[in-house]
């Protein structure tokens, strides 16, 4: 099965039944907790994923490490993960909960890259932009980037507006390499 698709669906059934128990917002921060833990230590990747460790060996390291700082439904939910022999999705049914959870609250993750550290009245002028034309509620990161020499590029769902100053002069290169005395038929 694809790892997408079996992420998108326990996450989906997770955000289901944190809703019947109203506690979509703690699993929502105990899971982006889960993911940054997997994201940060890969011995505990590479354990997790390691098929000749047993179940009870791996959830006994999830408690470990999880369980007095996470809501009792999150906790429940790896250990469940982990009997059915998915642990090493756990990252990315972290993410994909994330993003469900995004869609829920109607926020739109966008990316700005930039080549210099961009200044609050930029990120204002961009998030008031956005947030007019999507109707969304915009959340906002932040990368420098200093190939793009100056300009910005705006990274949101499946769109891109580069306005940074080596787009253009790749433009300008490729408009340049066009031999314009030459009669095309």
């Amino acid at each position: 099965m694809r790892i997408k698709l079996l992420s998108n669906r326990y996450a989906q059934a997770l955000f289901d039944l944190a809703g019947e128990f109203k506690a979509r917002d703690k699993v929502d921060a105990d899971l982006k907790q889960v993911g940054k833990v997997f994201a940060e230590n890969r011995e505990l990747r590479i354990i997790i994923a390691n098929p000749v460790i047993d179940e009870h060996k791996k959830i006994k390291i999830i408690d470990a490490i999880f369980e007095n700082s996470l809501h009792e439904l999150s906790i429940k939910f790896l250990r469940l993960i982990t009997k059915k022999g998915r642990e090493k999705y756990i990252p990315y049914i972290c993410e994909a909960y994330d993003a469900i959870y995004k869609e829920y609250k109607n926020i739109l993750p966008v990316n700005l890259t930039t080549a210099l550290k961009a200044d609050a009245k930029v990120k204002s002028e961009i998030t008031t932009k956005l947030k007019d034309s999507t109707k969304m509620n915009i959340e906002l990161s932040e990368k420098v980037n200093e190939d793009i020499i100056g300009g910005f590029i705006v990274d949101f769902q499946d769109y891109q507006y580069d306005a940074s100053i080596i787009n253009q002069l790749n433009k300008l290169k490729k408009g340049f390499s066009e031999n314009l005395y030459e009669i095309q038929f």
